[in-house]
């Protein structure tokens, strides 16, 4: 069975009273594209600290590899925390060459990286001519330098427009195309199921969920029903075991449900009872309305 590329093992981190991280445990695999989701304060920007070797844990421990972090293993990691921080009348490609020169990478690798992330055609423009999108896709190509195993990027589209957004998304679906690794730190759901295979939830420090994003998505949340008698229908079905809650939205009845379950079966359940429906269909879960869910568990 393959190394993990990531082991992470009951870590926590205190800052006096507030708990940061509270005993999170994550395994990461190569090739995946790893969402750590949460609202602000949940722990994300902490855990990346820890795993970038910035911040030291209370407790637990990680591993890289199967190794335990040492300046070796670091070297295989590109990161992206925060704003970029490049000088601002240097051209994009003196910028990353200082970043080689930080590294000990070879200028040779430059180019190619700024065609990646579509900027080599403002390879000698200042880092202050660029937009918004364009430093933020430099600050990826700094990261890349080096020709790093793993990708670490702490809300790489926060504070972008649409487009930007956009574009950053399909550099990261591309990276990870090609072999990468990407560790994905953010607020943004949207941004989370369309560009991540995976995602842990964090809220408060505590890890709510771990896992596929298909396997979110693919999973049924409710059961919209009709028929000519909703009140008989709605009693009919209060019965069900799999069935959590149930409510009437502009002349449907939505149940929400427990588990997976097919909607033949309960069609003909139903018929069974003389409750003849006109209409039946599942409504598939977002990744949102699932965060939202889990959030809410966690406020209880």
């Amino acid at each position: 069975m393959q190394t993990p590329v990531l082991e992470i093992d009951h870590l926590s981190k205190s800052y006096g009273h507030i708990k940061a991280l509270d005993d999170f445990t994550l395994t990461i695999h190569k090739g995946e594209v790893f969402g750590i989701l949460g609202p602000n304060g949940s722990g994300k920007t902490t855990t990346l600290g820890i795993l970038l070797d910035i911040l030291k844990a209370d407790r637990g421990n990680y591993r890289w590899f199967g190794k335990l972090p040492d300046s070796y293993v670091r070297r295989r990691i590109g990161a992206l925390l925060e704003q970029p921080l490049f000088y601002p009348y240097l051209s994009a490609v003196r910028n990353l060459e200082l970043v080689a020169d930080i590294k000990g990478a070879k200028y040779d690798e430059i180019d190619g990286i700024l065609k990646k992330v579509g900027l080599y055609e403002r390879k000698t423009s200042k880092f202050k001519t660029f937009s918004l999108g364009m430093k933020q896709r430099l600050a990826i190509a700094a990261a890349l330098i080096g020709n790093p195993e793993v990708l670490i990027l702490d809300e790489p589209t926060n504070g972008l427009d649409p487009k930007s957004i956009a574009e950053i998304r399909n550099l990261i679906i591309d990276i990870a195309n090609k072999g990468l690794t990407v560790i994905l730190a953010s607020h943004l759901l949207d941004e989370v199921q369309k560009t991540c295979s995976h995602v842990a939830i964090l809220d408060k420090g505590k890890s709510l969920h771990s896992g596929k994003v298909e396997d979110v998505l693919n999973s049924s949340s409710q059961l919209e029903l009709k028929s000519e008698n909703m009140s008989i229908l709605k009693t009919a079905t209060s019965k069900f075991e799999f069935v959590s809650e149930s409510k009437v939205e502009k002349e449907t009845l939505v149940l929400s449900l427990k588990q997976d379950v097919d909607p033949a079966w309960v069609n003909k359940e139903l018929a069974g009872q003389g409750i003849y429906l006109s209409h039946i269909s599942l409504r598939k879960r977002s990744l949102e309305s699932y965060f939202l869910e889990l959030l809410s568990g966690n406020d209880a």
